[in-house]
């Protein structure tokens, strides 16, 4: 079996930063984000027939080469898949799952695979698991940071991500609440104390690596087992929720750390996403905004709050394989 990573950490904390900068690396592949745990694969999910493996293996090839929003040409791959399944019988989802890894890397003559999905996080405890040798990079943002990126998410349609669907911009936009996004990024903080020891886990604070990147790329290296290349210090500046999609510059951008303070969110954002995530931050070492008296625009966030949690759950259910599972490992974490 190949050597694995998997970049996990909160949404908007710099996963696919990290992903480009080890896709940099000769012997690193780094793929799209797949969302196979949560989305494809539930711990409810069982053994599937051949026509269910064929499907999945298409499913996966599709998201690969055609990203996450476009996945209406699924059949175009069905051959693909086919072939590939006729000569590694299996019809366990895990290992159509880990064949798809091995495929690219045989593909791309690579020898290690990164997997970016940064909602990996809320099944740590299933990729160490299936995954036994994998090295796991868990990103960690300040919450306030998050909350503006994903506040101004809705906009990557128009700052160069042209290939988003309107439909995907509207559900961003959407799924924005301060609650909501404090109460997400609080649970993936709590995955991520909980598997701090873990040898295998590794801590990355966005705002270290911004600051100080050749020396955390230096120290990534040494934990993933290869070689420091300074080609990874070379990333194009994508993927921004403010700023245009710039190619041509090719660094990591310290200006990205402490954005929020410069405009962009109210007091009453900040505030309510502070009160619901307080105890992750101040064990991650965040500083806390003090307020006297709370903001009295908190009144409209708590007001709208139940109403956009319930459009929220409406546009996202199709993503969901296993509903009850996806709400317990986001909003009751233990």
């Amino acid at each position: 079996m190949s050597k694995q990573i998997f970049i996990i950490g909160s949404s908007r904390s710099g996963t696919t930063m990290m992903g480009r900068i080890l896709s940099k690396h000769r012997e690193v592949f780094t793929f799209k984000e797949l969302h196979f745990f949560g989305t494809l694969w539930s711990k409810s999910s069982k053994k599937i027939n051949k026509k269910e493996s064929v499907l999945l293996l298409a499913r996966l090839l599709c998201i690969q080469e055609n990203g996450i929003f476009h996945q209406d040409k699924i059949y175009s791959f069905y051959p693909e898949a086919q072939d590939i399944l006729c000569k590694y019988k299996t019809n366990d989802p895990i290992d159509i799952y880990k064949l798809f890894f091995d495929v690219y890397l045989t593909k791309t003559s690579s020898s290690i695979s990164c997997e970016q999905t940064p909602n990996n996080i809320f099944y740590l405890e299933e990729i160490l698991t299936f995954f036994p040798n994998a090295y796991i990079i868990n990103m960690v943002r300040d919450q306030r940071d998050v909350l503006l990126s994903q506040k101004n998410k809705w906009k990557r349609r128009f700052l160069g991500a042209s290939n988003i669907p309107l439909s995907e911009a509207l559900r961003a936009y959407i799924n924005y609440h301060p609650i909501t996004i404090a109460r997400i990024w609080n649970s993936c903080l709590l995955y991520s104390r909980k598997f701090k020891h873990n040898k295998q886990v590794k801590i990355i604070y966005f705002e270290k690596l911004l600051n100080s990147p050749e020396n955390i790329i230096q120290d990534i290296c040494t934990f993933l087992e290869i070689d420091f290349d300074l080609n990874m210090l070379r990333v194009p500046l994508l993927g921004s929720s403010t700023e245009d999609d710039n190619k041509k510059h090719m660094l990591i951008d310290s200006t990205k750390i402490m954005k929020w303070k410069r405009g962009g969110l109210n007091n009453a954002e900040i505030y309510l996403s502070q009160l619901f995530s307080n105890n992750m931050m101040e064990y991650f070492s965040y500083d806390l905004k003090q307020y006297r008296f709370p903001p009295l625009f908190c009144i409209f966030y708590i007001f709208t709050f139940p109403i956009k949690l319930g459009f929220s759950f409406l546009l996202n259910i199709r993503k969901m394989a296993n509903i009850n599972e996806v709400i317990k490992k986001r909003f009751f974490v233990k």
